[in-house]
């Protein structure tokens, strides 16, 4: 559970040929108790660090093997990092691969980046909003495939410090514009030095109060994903998916997106509603 500091430890009974799976929720967790259970336990630790490839839980990793998606965080429409901080041998990596999703979603990409900046119609987002859906659906379906040629160029001298900075300015101006505004619950409230939040999640006492306010937002062209959605007989879990919202806070915005974030949310929260749009953030 990403409320938790760490997992229920009593739920884990591996032996030692068996994977254990340990995911830095939001890029906010804390890898010292991974790191004190796998002194203890011997099995194949995996870390997925794909909400902060950066943080010092991945650069100061002791598991057997870590990875990243990196396009969860960076500007490219495919490709993964993956690494062992123990050093053991990697499987080799491919070296020809199918494409034709990532061409298509690449090029929604860029037909974004014109919308954005005024050059197109509403035709022009549903042309892009296409691109993405099917170049997502071809990426299902397609076999195994290494980086993309254009991906891997992109990222191969990683990338910009300011990026994170970035997100990290955005996420403590958004938490401390919704820290004034009732009946918002931030699941994040505080972080430890040298993480970055990978988005702001709140959490609704109901589906139908995250729902609504998630449509409010659509309203006003702010595009806010869920990124807690779970397929499990865990009551708990399934609560919590379904009344949480992530907030974005990444490097394409600037504080005055979070200022615009955060009045519409004071609306929300309030007696009287109120209706309108203005311009597109870049969700």
């Amino acid at each position: 559970m990403p409320l938790w500091s760490e997992p229920d430890w009593k739920s884990l009974e591996p032996r030692s040929q068996d994977v254990v799976l340990a995911v830095n929720y939001f890029g906010m967790r804390d890898g010292t108790p991974w790191k004190d259970w796998h002194k203890r336990v011997h099995c194949i630790l995996i870390e997925d660090h794909s909400q902060d490839p950066f943080s010092e839980w991945a650069c100061t990793s002791t598991a057997d093997f870590a990875f990243a998606s990196a396009r969860k965080t960076l500007p490219i429409p495919d490709g993964a990092i993956l690494w062992s901080p123990r050093g053991l041998k990697l499987p080799s990596q491919p070296i020809e691969g199918d494409w034709s999703g990532s061409a298509l979603k690449l090029a929604a990409m860029m037909y974004k980046m014109e919308y954005l900046r005024g050059a197109g119609t509403d035709e022009l987002k549903r042309k892009f909003r296409d691109l993405q859906l099917r170049g997502e659906d071809m990426m299902r379906k397609s076999k195994l495939s290494a980086i993309s040629p254009s991906s891997f160029v992109y990222v191969a001298d990683g990338a910009p410090q300011a990026w994170r900075d970035q997100r990290l300015s955005n996420a403590r101006h958004l938490l401390n514009n919704l820290g004034n505004i009732q009946h918002i619950d931030c699941m994040i409230s505080r972080w430890q030095d040298g993480a970055v939040p990978f988005a702001l999640p709140i959490v609704f006492r109901s589906r139908r109060e995250r729902d609504e306010c998630q449509a409010l937002l659509q309203q006003h062209r702010i595009y806010c994903p869920v990124h807690w959605v779970c397929r499990t007989a865990d009551a708990e879990a399934v609560d919590l998916s379904e009344r949480i919202l992530s907030l974005p806070v990444d490097q394409r915005y600037t504080e005055t997106d979070m200022d615009r974030i955060s009045e519409v949310m004071l609306h929300a929260c309030s007696p009287g509603r109120a209706d309108g749009s203005s311009r597109e953030a870049r969700g």
